[in-house]
Formats: structure tokens, C-alpha cells, sequence
């Protein structure tokens, strides 16, 4: 064999040099999220450098003045419910898996709403 070839082999199972990762998120003028890059990034200017947890949970925040926000996507509307002896009908330990009128399920209890 020659000495290319083994110049070559050498070459070629050298460890690969870990790429260097930039997490960025980009967006359009409206502050929404349209994309994001980790590595062989576009040439946008529209776009903030983030960490990784707020890479992976992009869908949580918009930009404002070149920062990530948290959007409020609380829905506002909350019912306490308390157990009781009638109310409505849920499936038991489920209290979100509503019975309707006329249904049935083997293990039930009832709640209702809580005055406080």
C-alpha cells in the first residue's frame, strides 16, 4: 500500500471536531416564533440567541424588544369542585371524566362546585 492511501485513512478516522451548538429562535415582526436553528444558521436578522430549555419550549414565548416573553395562555376560567354525595357523576379518581344523563360506569362518585 502506499502512503496516500494511508494518508488518507488517517484522515478520514480522526475524531470529528463536536460542532459548536448556537440555539436560535426567529421571528417575524409580530413577535411570533416562525423557526429556529441549532447549527448551519440562515442569514435572517430577525432572530434572538436563547438557551436550550427555551429552544426546546419555543411554543411558550413570542419576542418583545428582541427578548423572549411567556405568553399568558392562562384560560382565565376555574371551578373548584368539592366531593360529595350528589352533583355531577364522574368516573371514580377522574373527576374531569364527566357522566352523562342515562350513562353508566361500574365505580363513580359525585362532586360539586365549592362556594369558596
Amino acid at each position: 500500500m502506499n502512503k496516500e492511501f494511508w494518508n488518507e485513512v488517517e484522515r478520514l478516522i480522526k475524531p470529528a471536531v463536536p460542532l459548536k451548538l448556537e440555539y436560535r429562535l426567529y421571528y417575524n415582526e409580530l413577535g411570533e416564533i416562525t423557526g429556529g436553528s441549532m447549527v448551519d444558521h440562515s442569514g435572517a436578522d430577525n432572530y434572538i440567541v436563547v438557551t436550550p430549555t427555551e429552544y426546546d419550549r419555543y411554543f411558550e414565548y413570542r419576542v418583545v424588544n428582541c427578548q423572549l416573553k411567556k405568553i399568558d395562555s392562562d384560560a382565565g376560567y376555574r371551578v373548584k369542585l368539592k366531593q360529595s354525595t350528589n352533583g355531577y357523576q364522574v368516573v371514580k379518581g377522574h373527576a374531569g371524566l364527566l357522566l352523562e344523563f342515562g350513562e353508566t360506569y361500574q365505580k363513580t362518585e359525585y362532586y360539586e362546585y365549592r362556594n369558596n
